[in-house]
């Protein structure tokens, strides 16, 4: 019990160095972002152009957080994937090809998005702020496709990001490995 407890701490501790790192947080970007439900929606239009075509990270300049499988008192079991601290507003990039399978907003993961991929995995990307594609439309490695928030269960900015072998929940694999078998340096 106490190791449970004293693990808890050190993860509330990196949960709160990482939303410090992650820097200050414009009050006009707060007020923009919905609470909870309420989707936030651009018309593709708004996107960037894509990447070069191989794997990229989601996003940059971030400090990496809470991790998969870690305990804490936020997740009804452990955490199912890799939290990126970032600013509001952060633009978020697909991190390989492939096509939206699924946009919802609301729920614990607030405005989020899932993309299948040709390998047969599937990437989630969670707490946005800001969904920039529906479901069908096909992306390349390094688009934009939305901004990162602070939506759904959320303490902080962040992007909550999965990697899937299913487009459902419960079947999560640890992203940072994944993508570093990928060339993806984090």
């Amino acid at each position: 019990r106490r190791l449970a407890q004293a693990r808890e701490r050190m993860q509330e501790a990196r949960e709160e160095r990482a939303a410090r790192a992650a820097g200050p947080i414009s009050r006009a970007a707060l007020r923009a972002e919905p609470a909870s439900g309420g989707c936030a929606y651009s018309p593709p239009g708004e996107r960037r152009a894509a990447g070069s075509g191989k794997w990229v990270a989601p996003v940059k300049g971030y400090t990496l957080s809470a991790g998969f499988a870690s305990s804490g008192k936020r997740w009804s079991n452990s955490h199912t994937g890799q939290d990126f601290a970032v600013e509001v507003g952060t633009p978020v990039r697909a991190v390989g090809a492939g096509t939206v399978v699924k946009t919802n907003c609301g729920g614990p993961f607030g405005n989020h998005l899932v993309i299948r991929h040709p390998n047969g995995y599937y990437t989630q990307y969670a707490h946005l702020s800001r969904i920039q594609v529906k479901p069908g439309d096909h992306v390349r490695a390094g688009e934009q496709i939305g901004l990162s928030g602070n939506t759904g269960n959320s303490t902080g900015p962040h992007l909550h990001f999965e990697v899937r072998v299913t487009p459902e929940i419960g079947s999560g694999i640890d992203p940072v490995p994944w993508l570093r078998s990928r060339g993806v340096d984090v």
